[in-house]
């Protein structure tokens, strides 16, 4: 009886049309996972543009809450206000307002509204915080 030999081709490697299969897989995965990146950078810089908006306002409604009650004023030109947000310069526009709420016959006023309203824009896309308290005449 004759001996049967096999014969095997030991072809281990890929071939390059795997490969390149292969690559493109990786290439598709890849830009997945840098579009997520960009998208929480994008998410976390929104809520750093909207905490410094409302540090903003805030900040504007402790100093009118700190005034006599006599020095409210009806009107307040809007006001730029440039903060540093991420070593970029951002802009925020801070308007006031104060509305009479309760008024005595003989001394005036007695309870007004404040109201300050913080605007800032990303991405082509206006937000806005709004502050608002009453103050009574003491």
């Amino acid at each position: 009886m004759p001996q049967r030999t096999s014969i095997r081709n030991n072809d281990g490697g890929f071939t390059l049309v795997e490969l390149l299969v292969a690559m493109v897989i990786m290439t598709v995965g890849m830009f997945g996972v840098l579009e997520t990146i960009n998208v929480s950078l994008q998410h976390n810089l929104k809520n750093e543009l909207r905490n410094e908006g409302v540090k903003v306002g805030e900040q504007y409604m402790t100093d009118l809450r700190g005034k006599t009650f006599s020095k409210f004023s009806t009107a307040y030109a809007p006001y730029v206000m440039t903060k540093n947000v991420r070593g970029v310069n951002k802009q925020y526009v801070v308007d006031r307002k104060t509305q009479v709420l309760a008024q005595d016959a003989i001394t005036g006023p007695t309870s007004v509204q404040l109201t300050v309203t913080v605007k800032w824009a990303f991405r082509n896309v206006t937000s806005q915080n709004r502050v608002v308290s009453v103050v009574a005449k003491p």
